[in-house]
């Protein structure tokens, strides 16, 4: 959960031109490495609750979908221009 992320960061980083600093870099990778934890921990978390697969597959929208509204992750598009 530690390698998949850096070379992730290492090709997106570039990729998008964010800034040449060094701390920007790993700042960058540290919330993206916190990010797969927090994924990685929920999916452990309904795998543990639920006895099938399918009936954690049909929850986890239930659970995603306040926590993608509510995260910040939606601006508008004003904001972004």
């Amino acid at each position: 959960m530690f390698i998949v992320p850096a070379v992730m960061t290492a090709i997106l980083y570039w990729a998008v031109k964010f800034e040449d600093r060094l701390s920007t870099f790993f700042s960058f990778y540290f919330i993206l490495m916190l990010m797969v934890q927090a994924a990685s921990s929920l999916g452990y978390f309904l795998s543990s609750v639920f006895n099938s697969e399918t009936a954690a597959v049909a929850f986890t929208p239930i659970i995603n979908l306040p926590l993608n509204l509510l995260g910040g992750y939606m601006i508008s598009l004003i904001n972004i221009f």
